[in-house]
């Protein structure tokens, strides 16, 4: 469940014009805590630091803001548009024991046997979910075992339980799904064979037709 990660930061002093690139150059990146007790700070951080803090697979952070110990989630990250580089970070201080909502990512295991059996392929729709639950408790992630899917068969949100933990993603959402290749010769093969009992049908329509067409009609009552 919930998993720590230590990050430091520093208070932000500098808010002259310019400041924010200076600091970029410098490698850190501009930041906010906030908590609804609190007011917000400004804050900087090592570029490199917060980078692997994200890359964790921690959902709640220990923030280290002048010595004193501040438990937090990231809501938001801003990247560059052109460089992708992070260019601001948000936390959000939360108590171990409020209801948060977060993403949390999902792992596949497993190979479908409709991919090992009847050359499948096995398609990934979602890989995270959306969730609600206590800070202490939130999933490292969610794991779905895929071994037992054949061919058109899918998993969705709405099968995925998780005890004390809300799941936010809608319940129709597919999460993975096995599907027959495109142009292989099976998918051929039905095709031709849907076509077949098409023009059987057709045929037999026609046949039907023809035949009350050639009926002699009924003599009129005098």
């Amino acid at each position: 469940m919930a998993d720590y990660y230590k990050l430091n930061a520093e208070l932000r002093t500098d808010f002259q014009k310019g400041a924010t690139k200076r600091m970029r150059r410098a490698g850190l990146v501009p930041a906010v805590y906030y908590h609804h007790t609190e007011k917000p700070v400004a804050l900087s951080l090592d570029l490199k630091d917060l980078k692997a803090a994200l890359r964790s697979s921690a959902h709640i952070y220990d923030l280290d803001i002048n010595k004193k110990s501040h438990k937090c989630i990231v809501r938001d990250v801003q990247f560059d548009p052109l460089s992708e580089e992070i260019i601001h970070a948000d936390f959000m201080g939360v108590s171990l024991e409020e209801m948060v909502t977060v993403n949390i990512p999902i792992n596949v295991t497993g190979i479908a046997v409709g991919v090992k059996t009847f050359g499948g392929i096995l398609e990934q729709h979602l890989w995270e979910l959306e969730v609600k639950c206590k800070a202490s408790k939130i999933p490292d992630r969610v794991t779905i075992d895929v071994t037992n899917l054949n061919l058109g068969d899918s998993i969705s949100a709405n099968s995925i339980k998780i005890e004390g933990v809300e799941i936010l993603t809608p319940g129709t959402a597919s999460i993975v799904s096995v599907v027959m290749p495109t142009g292989t010769k099976a998918e051929e093969e039905a095709v031709k064979e849907e076509g077949a009992e098409k023009a059987e049908a057709e045929e037999t329509a026609e046949t039907k037709e023809a035949k009350e067409t050639k009926e002699p009609k009924g003599k009129a009552e005098k």
